[in-house]
């Protein structure tokens, strides 16, 4: 994977040594994973934390007057997201 689209803009996924698990910077369309970073499910856990940081900066969302993107982006993380996986992993009959 080299790329993905966030809001209709391409981001370039890149490995650095760097000392977080992950950033995104938005000017560069960047999300940076860290080398450190091995395990596959951590790796798309840290992934997903910072294309939730592209979309809110993608939405706007990012240019309120008073806003806190990382308190935003943890509930998705740890609230949001176990609770989809949980369905999303059960077979759900529609009819």
């Amino acid at each position: 994977m080299t790329h993905i689209f966030i809001g209709g803009l391409k981001f370039e996924i890149v490995r650095e040594n760097i000392h977080e698990y992950g950033l995104m910077r938005f000017d560069e369309r960047q999300i940076v994973i860290s080398t450190s970073v091995t395990e596959t499910d951590v790796f798309m856990s840290t992934l997903r934390h910072e294309m939730m940081h592209a979309a809110l900066q993608v939405a706007g969302i990012s240019h309120m007057r008073r806003y806190e993107e990382e308190p935003i982006v943890r509930a998705f993380d740890n609230i949001f997201f176990p609770a989809w996986d949980s369905i999303n992993n059960q077979s759900i009959n529609l009819t």
